[in-house]
């Protein structure tokens, strides 16, 4: 008899831990389904960027040509405009992507203050161009909206990364936190507030 209760009690500690390692196994699955959901999220409203960044990258070069033809003397800022359009357009790692990305920003910027200093640029036709029919605005109200969602993914994935029990399987599977697409301070470059409708 003291055979069998041991058996049955062996039988039900066995039944007790396959049940539990079900259970785990199930809810890591679970967990890094998610990750890869919002991973993949975050990847493409990254990509809703990209689309944008391009639209703009075209105006930057081509702005970046309209100073160019009047030989103006800010080589330092056509220098890095053209250094982070190349390191933009080359990047695949989101990290390094997000930089390069934040450096077009501010050199954007910077070119535009260019253009308000030097006015007989603005009469460019090519300027106008960009700047009439609200064309600049709109690609800054797009770029706006798909930073803002792609920071909205970004969140909802790291917020997953750094809460237990998901930040062990986060670890285990090297899902690391993603970064921000930070606006610049568009005051420094802005200053009399040239990009208004």
């Amino acid at each position: 008899m003291a055979l069998e209760t041991i058996t049955i009690i062996w039988l039900v500690i066995l039944a007790v831990v396959a049940i539990l390692l079900i259970s785990l196994t199930k809810g890591w699955i679970v967990i890094y389904n998610k990750f890869q959901y919002w991973i993949n999220r975050a990847n493409r409203k990254f990509a809703d960027i990209d689309v944008v960044m391009q639209q703009r990258v075209d105006m930057i070069s081509a702005l970046a040509q309209i100073v160019k033809k009047y030989d103006i003397h800010e080589y330092k800022t056509l220098k890095e405009v053209i250094e982070a359009r190349s390191r933009w357009s080359k990047e695949t790692d989101i990290n390094k992507k997000v930089k390069d990305v934040e450096a077009i920003e501010n050199n954007f910027f910077k070119l535009q203050a260019v253009f308000e200093k030097y006015p007989q640029l603005k009469a460019e036709a090519l300027h106008k161009s960009f700047m009439g029919k609200g064309n600049l605005s709109r690609v800054e109200s797009r770029l706006r909206g798909a930073r803002m969602e792609y920071n909205r993914a970004a969140e909802q994935y790291n917020r997953r990364v750094k809460t237990f029990p998901r930040n062990i399987v986060a670890t285990i599977h090297k899902y690391n936190l993603i970064p921000y697409v930070n606006l610049p301070n568009q005051e420094k470059y802005n200053p009399k507030g040239i990009f208004e409708d």
